[in-house]
């Protein structure tokens, strides 16, 4: 449980430290794990061209701009964003995209206090980038608006977690938690909420049924899960127990936030693996990260090795709840003995 605990403070950092984190020098650390990442992503373009396979889900994005929506779950919204992106050189936009989200996991687990080296050096990392998935700009965007809230800078908080809205399974809860976790009013929560619905509602009005060709597409050719990690799977919606205890237990707001955040992956009906990255950017300690590099056991098992990586969120939720679960007992029985007295 140790391993939690020096990095909770982390949480509730003000705006002058959060900026402190940002500017600080690269350690030797960081700087072994950013070369390292972006040297893997020079490697993963020489592994697609010497198998002549191109990456799985950047593909997905940029095909997009030929109106090829076919295994495109998320919002239609970030559509013009790959249309422009699509007009890059097919391999000079992968290197990009990847380089892209490396620096937006990078500069994020410094504003929310994770740790940097160990985020980059991970199975998910890397996985992520031989497909050239979006995740690490995902947590970009919530990592902005946690910035921004800090700032008092309203419309930017509300951009970055629009933007992480993207993938739904991403930005909404992740969003909402740091939402409704943040030291600010409910008056100043509002306003962060103007932006999105704004651009929200401009998007239904430029493809006012994207919602509903959206749900029509999971329903025909449904996402692969084969690496989903959630919980769902096994016990179905018994699952959102793991919800409710952190609200039910005395929890201090950064452990209730942390034990929230760590039960999204079980929760949710679908999460992928590689999405895990959204946890490491956030102050969990080292065991949960390293816990992730169990996933190159998939050269081994295959999606199998994948699907068992709830053993990561769930390293986070049993830190934050056996100890909270512990003192409730012992303050119950201590009670208990007083009275009888």
């Amino acid at each position: 449980m140790a391993f939690l605990h020096a990095n909770l403070a982390k949480f509730d950092t003000t705006a002058a430290e959060m900026d402190a984190r940002l500017r600080a020098r690269l350690s030797l650390g960081e700087l072994f794990a950013l070369t390292l990442a972006l040297c893997s992503v020079g490697i993963f373009l020489w592994v697609h061209g010497q198998l002549h396979i191109q990456p799985f889900d950047y593909n997905v994005y940029v095909k997009t701009a030929e109106g090829d929506l076919l295994q495109f779950y998320y919002a239609d919204w970030v559509l013009p964003v790959l249309w422009l992106w699509a007009r890059i050189p097919y391999w000079w936009g992968y290197v990009l995209w990847d380089i892209l989200n490396i620096l937006c996991l990078f500069l994020a687990a410094r504003i929310f206090g994770g740790n940097t080296t160990l985020a980059l050096l991970t199975f998910q990392m890397f996985y992520a980038l031989f497909l050239g998935q979006i995740i690490g700009i995902l947590v970009g965007g919530l990592a902005l608006g946690w910035w921004a809230i800090a700032h008092r800078r309203w419309r930017l908080a509300g951009l970055g977690f629009f933007l992480a809205s993207t993938k739904f399974q991403i930005g909404i809860p992740f969003g909402l938690l740091l939402w409704l976790s943040a030291k600010v009013t409910w008056s100043e929560r509002l306003r962060i909420l103007v932006l999105p619905a704004i651009l929200a509602g401009l998007s239904l009005i430029w493809r006012p049924n994207w919602p509903l060709d959206l749900l029509t597409r999971i329903q025909h050719v449904p996402p692969y899960d084969w690496g989903s990690i959630s919980l769902w799977r096994w016990i179905g919606p018994a699952a959102l127990v793991l919800w409710l205890l952190p609200l039910l237990l005395p929890l201090p707001r950064e452990r209730r936030f942390l034990a929230l955040a760590a039960a999204c992956p079980l929760v949710i009906p679908y999460f992928q693996s590689a999405d895990l990255l959204t946890l490491y950017a956030l102050p969990v300690g080292w065991l949960p990260v390293l816990l992730g590099n169990l996933g190159f056991l998939f050269f081994e098992y295959g999606f199998q090795a994948l699907r068992w990586l709830w053993i990561v969120p769930m390293s986070v939720y049993l830190a934050i709840l056996l100890p909270a679960v512990y003192r409730a007992i012992r303050d119950k029985i201590f009670a208990r003995r007083g009275n009888d007295r």
